[in-house]
C-alpha cells in the first residue's frame, strides 16, 4: 500500500521539490487543452492526480521501487500551481507582454539552463561532460545568430551520429535491445538520470530546431535524426558500456513536441 515518507533530509525535500517541478507543464498544458476555465480546471486537476496516482501505484509492482503518497501530493500540488501558471499566463493581459517567451530561442535556453542545473547539484558529483558542454555552448551562440543554420544542421547530426557510436569498439555478442522506454532508468535511481535526460533533450530539440531552421520539413527534421538514433541504438548492442533502447526516441518525440508548440505559439503571436 502507499505510504508516507517524512521530508527530513536534503533527498527528501529535493524529490519533492523536483515531483511538484515536473508536474507543472502537465497540469499547463491540460488546462490549455480545455475551452471552458472551470472545467478545465478541474478535468487538469483529476488528470494530473490520476496519472500520478498510476504511476505510483505502478511503481509498487518493480523491484526496487516503491509508490507513496508523498510524491502524489507533490505531483498533485505541482499540477495546481501549473494550472495557476497558465491560467494568469493565457489572460488576455499578459498574453502580449509574453510573446517574447513564445519563441523557440526561449525554449532551447530553458531546456540548456535545466540541464545546467542538474549537473550543478553537488550531491550528483558535478559530473561535467567538457565534450557535452561544448556543443552545447556552441548551440547557444548560435541563437543569436540568423545564418549558416543548413551547415549547422549537418554537422549536428554528424555529431549526433558519432556520440551514439562512441567509443567505437564493437564487440559480441550482442546485449540486447530495451524496446521499453526509461527502463534501465527506473531499475536505479532515477534522481541520477535526470542531468542525462535534460542534456538529452535540449540537443536532440536543438537538432530539430536547426533543421527547421534551415528550410527543413517537420517529417524530414523529425525522420532523419529518429534514423540516426535508432541506427545508433541498434549498433550500441555491441558497444561496451551502452544501453541500446528506445529512451532516445521518446525523448526526440518529446522534443518535437515542445519546439511544434513553440513555434504554433510563436506564428500566432506573430
Amino acid at each position: 500500500m502507499l505510504g508516507w515518507i517524512s521530508l527530513n533530509t536534503r533527498r527528501t525535500i529535493l524529490d519533492a521539490f523536483l515531483n511538484v517541478v515536473f508536474y507543472m507543464p502537465l497540469g499547463a498544458a491540460a488546462f490549455l487543452s480545455f475551452r471552458r476555465r472551470a472545467v478545465g480546471f478541474i478535468a487538469a486537476l483529476v488528470f494530473g492526480t490520476l496519472v500520478s496516482l498510476s504511476v505510483e501505484w505502478a511503481q509498487l509492482s518493480i523491484p526496487g521501487r516503491f509508490g507513496n503518497l508523498t510524491d502524489l501530493s507533490c505531483n498533485s500540488l505541482g499540477t495546481l500551481l501549473g494550472i495557476g501558471v497558465a491560467f494568469i499566463a493565457d489572460s488576455a493581459l499578459l498574453t502580449s507582454q509574453l510573446r517574447v517567451l513564445h519563441a523557440p530561442r526561449i525554449l532551447l535556453l530553458g531546456l540548456w539552463a535545466l540541464w545546467q542545473a542538474f549537473v550543478l547539484l553537488p550531491q550528483y558529483g558535478l559530473a561535467f561532460d567538457f565534450r557535452q558542454e561544448l556543443v552545447g555552448i556552441l548551440i547557444l551562440a548560435l541563437l543569436a545568430t540568423r545564418r549558416g543554420f543548413r551547415a549547422t544542421a549537418i554537422l549536428l547530426l554528424i555529431w549526433l551520429a558519432v556520440d551514439e557510436l562512441r567509443p567505437f569498439q564493437f564487440r559480441g555478442p550482442p546485449q540486447p535491445f530495451g524496446w521499453l522506454p526509461f527502463e534501465s532508468w527506473f531499475a536505479g535511481a532515477l534522481e541520477s538520470y535526470y542531468e542525462t535526460i535534460f542534456e538529452k533533450l535540449f540537443f536532440y530539440t536543438a537538432i530539430l530546431w536547426a533543421g527547421r531552421r534551415s528550410g527543413m520539413r517537420w517529417s524530414w527534421a523529425l525522420v532523419v535524426p529518429g534514423a540516426i538514433l535508432f541506427a545508433g541504438e541498434l549498433a550500441q548492442c555491441y558497444l561496451p558500456g551502452r544501453t541500446p533502447e528506445t529512451t532516445d526516441l521518446v525523448l526526440l518525440a518529446a522534443g518535437a513536441v515542445l519546439l511544434n508548440l513553440a513555434e504554433l505559439h510563436n506564428k500566432d503571436s506573430a
